[in-house]
């Protein structure tokens, strides 16, 4: 049975692996950030296993990139590493303010869509 039901906490899906379409581990899933007042998922944080050439570490993506794989229990990103590894990135995982307009605008900016904030 899949430790991935059809309604869960965002709690339980911290640490979930996250991998690349071809099914290469890329980090885990660290955070997921919700709209209180819309209650949509806005976007996820993931924790890369190894730091970007500068060393950061925590990137946001929109969550509509990752498709939740039940049949392994992991999350896929959708869009290739490359990309990932090009958007807005933070040191640590405690930096990111997921409230503050920017970090939406910086993710929009780079990921081409964003939902609207909450």
């Amino acid at each position: 049975m899949s430790i991935l039901p059809r309604i869960t906490t965002a709690q339980s899906l911290h640490g979930i692996t996250v991998v690349s379409p071809s099914g290469r581990r890329i980090g885990e899933l660290e955070d997921i950030a919700v709209g209180v007042t819309t209650g949509r998922v806005l976007h996820a944080v993931l924790a890369l296993d190894t730091p970007s050439e500068l060393g950061e570490r925590f990137y946001a993506v929109p969550w509509e990139t990752l498709t939740l794989d039940s049949a392994h229990d992991r999350c896929v990103l959708n869009v290739p590493v490359e990309t990932l590894r090009a958007a807005p990135a933070l040191p640590t995982a405690d930096a990111i303010d997921h409230a503050d307009p920017r970090l939406r605008k910086a993710i929009a900016t780079h990921f081409g869509r964003y939902p609207n904030a909450a």
